[in-house]
């Protein structure tokens, strides 16, 4: 099966029925979306892209019908998907662009800026690429609404490559896990959407995710749903939709259920359709699991554990377990499997970390263009190194215990350390740069840097004291990271040091430096 039949059974069955609502701004039955969709597949086809062409395309949640209408019609004109983070810097929209060379781009009107100086600046790149085709909101919807809308489809099979979803990995590049047809649309969501069939799933995650562009959109395909769609997650609004619409399952990160949880509107109840709400990509605290069953007593709440590179859910953790197992991440869903393995590879006894392998039940994705990057993430039979350390208990339930990968959650966003620390030593006051992830309330964790500032006399800091230069360091730091990095990944306090804590080896001691972390507003810290 390929994404678009999809769509098109869905439209079969579901005539007339509304299948997207973008609160606010507007909605599509099944059958406009399967329209919409053939008719710009044949305007890009007529425009000149081919089989196997990149198609990148950039959209907020506030344009989802444009995407969602883009999705499809880029597969259905046979084409690989592209979907972009809309949180980008220009330089790694950059990066993206030179990578994975996309024939065309399609993108909202609020992109406009960024696309255009992203395409205009090299930004470092040796051969910048330049898409022959640019497309931006009012080309993009007068094509899907004029011409031809019947069925339009290139020839494409279960093995051709159908998505490129871009995401940090371990060195802060974006890396390319590149997704066959076959693998996005293997059965494994098939039980979900039969039990959920015509509900209303409640959208709040951005819709370039893979929980976005894979998990729930085409689960809500599968099973014939209303997807009600949010253009941005603000905790108010998204409880009063829950109970407005009587929606019957979600899917948030812990930092949004979190935000709920403060805010008034969630004592006022009116929960009673919703069955289910999902959660991942970041612990939830033991206290909130507690508060969120006590408001949602009609709920099953249950934990979520996977990986884009791992082609979706391995573990899930029932809501009865995460009260008895709350430091647990929950049990492998067949045919899913999980291992915990040692420095030398063997499988370690239960009670025992080691790195976290998976395999799912699909065919191994792999990183596009990287065949050394997808070496060190795949074993040869399949296996993925997740990067996380954990251990699997006596009765088979995995816990999270470190990260073997220098990563910092943000709010459910992968942060590099190392990438920011990168970008930091390229300011001029900055000779050396660590960066760890501190505890945050609502959103799990946010970075914070350490930096150690350079002695020479051309330094704009060097003649003010470490302590005295807190202050202009912070506001100097963030203007420059805010135009090299995403808006999440750029730290929350900076601590000025004397030097950084090393080994005998010269290796920086990011566990004395967590020491620190705990306390904010010691001397030298900005914040």
């Amino acid at each position: 099966m390929i994404i678009p039949d999809l769509l098109r059974r869905a439209a079969e069955k579901n005539v007339g029925r509304v299948a997207v609502v973008v609160d606010g701004v507007g909605s599509m039955t099944y059958t406009e979306w399967e329209e919409r969709s053939n008719r710009l597949a044949r305007a890009l086809v007529e425009r000149g892209v081919t089989p196997d062409d990149r198609v990148m395309f950039l959209f907020s949640n506030f344009d989802g019908l444009d995407f969602l209408i883009c999705y499809q019609a880029i597969h259905k004109a046979g084409c690989v998907a592209v979907p972009v983070n809309t949180r980008f810097s220009e330089s790694e929209l950059r990066h993206v662009i030179d990578h994975c060379e996309p024939r065309a781009l399609l993108h909202g009107d609020e992109f406009e800026t960024l696309v255009a100086s992203t395409l205009g600046s090299t930004c470092n790149s040796t051969e910048a690429h330049s898409p022959e085709l640019l497309l931006a909101t009012e080309d993009i919807r007068t094509l899907a609404s004029k011409g031809d809308a019947s069925r339009f489809q290139v020839s494409r099979t279960d093995d051709d490559l159908a998505d490129i979803l871009y995401t940090s990995g371990t060195t802060g590049t974006p890396k390319g896990v590149a997704c066959t047809h076959g693998n996005v649309t293997h059965k494994g969501s098939s039980q979900l959407s039969s039990m959920f069939r015509n509900a209303t799933y409640l959208h709040s995650v951005p819709l370039f995710t893979f929980a976005g562009t894979h998990a729930m959109t085409l689960i809500c395909l599968r099973g014939g749903m209303q997807h009600l769609l949010l253009p941005k997650f603000e905790p108010g609004r998204f409880l009063e939709l829950l109970a407005e619409h009587k929606v019957n399952l979600t899917y948030a990160v812990p930092t949004m259920l979190l935000r709920c949880l403060d805010h008034p509107r969630i004592r006022q109840g009116g929960f009673e359709a919703l069955s289910l709400l999902m959660y991942g990509t970041a612990p939830m605290p033991p206290w909130a699991i507690q508060s969120l069953s006590q408001h949602l007593p009609s709920t099953m709440l249950i934990n979520l554990y996977g990986l884009t590179e791992g082609g979706g859910t391995v573990c899930s953790l029932p809501p009865d377990e995460a009260l008895r197992r709350p430091d647990s991440i929950g049990r492998p869903l067949p045919p899913a499997e999980v291992r915990i393995v040692g420095e030398d590879g063997t499988d370690c006894p239960a009670g025992v970390p080691g790195e976290i392998l998976m395999k799912g039940g699909v065919r191994p994705r792999w990183y596009y263009k990287d065949q050394e990057a997808s070496r060190e993430a795949w074993t040869e039979d399949g296996w993925l190194r997740t990067g996380d350390i954990g251990s699997l208990d006596a009765d088979g339930y995995l816990y999270l215990v470190d990260r073997k990968k220098d990563l910092i959650i943000v709010g459910g966003h992968n942060v590099s350390a190392p990438a920011v620390e990168s970008a930091l030593m390229e300011h001029d006051a900055v000779l050396e740069a660590a960066v760890i992830g501190v505890q945050h309330r609502v959103m799990g964790e946010v970075p914070k840097a350490f930096v150690v500032l350079r002695p020479d006399k051309d330094s704009p800091l060097s003649d003010q004291k470490q302590s005295e230069a807190a202050e202009d360091l912070s506001e100097s730091l963030e203007a420059f990271l805010r135009a090299r990095l995403a808006d999440y990944k750029v730290p929350r306090e900076y601590q000025v040091l004397g030097e950084l804590p090393r080994n005998a080896l010269g290796k920086v001691l990011k566990r004395e430096l967590r020491a620190f972390g705990t306390h904010s507003g010691t001397e030298g810290a900005a914040q």
